[in-house]
């Protein structure tokens, strides 16, 4: 009797086991399609990411900045990064005068001016140039930590925090900078004024 007991015992035993390990089987199996899902959504997400990226770029292309700069050097760099990495078209101008002759309404989407310029600040040329188009936008460009958000409040409330570049800056977020202000939705989210 005990023989027949003991082999009872292992039937139940072998009958555990193999419940036990279809249950680990179907654990295993619904981990396995989840981890999948998760991979699938993963992957999904950087698509739609790689191809709004893809549209930023290829809209970026029809994009014109106008850049006034009057220290050459710094113009030559901001023009080369934005036009070979961000692919904008780049007019670059030093004087804030040819700038104002050049400027054309609905031509440019975006005006990067200096604010320390010579013979007209920033803040003149910004004001002329608002006469001649008012929807385009505009981002101002100062090596010092002047007092600028002050002088945005008081005297040009409209314009957004964001459009205030400080040199120096790096490519990376030259490049973000200008997206923002231009209004792209790529990786720029991470870049923030200093």
């Amino acid at each position: 009797m005990y023989s027949g007991d003991s082999n009872n015992l292992e039937e139940q035993e072998q009958k555990q086991n193999i419940v036990s390990y279809h249950h680990h089987f179907i654990a295993c199996k619904n981990y396995d399609k989840t981890i999948m899902k998760k991979v699938s959504s993963f992957r999904t997400i950087q698509q739609n990411q790689n191809q709004l990226e893809q549209i930023d770029n290829i809209s970026a292309k029809n994009k014109r900045v106008m850049l006034v700069e009057d220290e050459a050097d710094i113009a030559m760099t901001f023009k080369i990064v934005l036009e070979s990495d961000a692919r904008l078209k780049v007019d670059s101008l030093t004087e804030p005068f040819a700038a104002l002759n050049n400027f054309k309404s609905r031509m440019y989407d975006l005006v990067m001016i200096d604010i320390v310029l010579p013979n007209m600040n920033g803040f003149e040329l910004y004001q002329r140039i608002r006469r001649l188009d008012v929807k385009v936008k505009v981002c101002f460009i100062t090596a010092s930590e002047m007092y600028y958000e002050e002088i945005r409040k008081k005297s040009y409330p409209e314009l957004d925090t964001n459009c205030f570049i400080i040199k120096p800056i790096s490519n990376e977020e030259l490049i973000g900078r200008v997206k923002i202000c231009l209004g792209y939705r790529s990786n720029t989210s991470q870049i923030f004024i200093k």
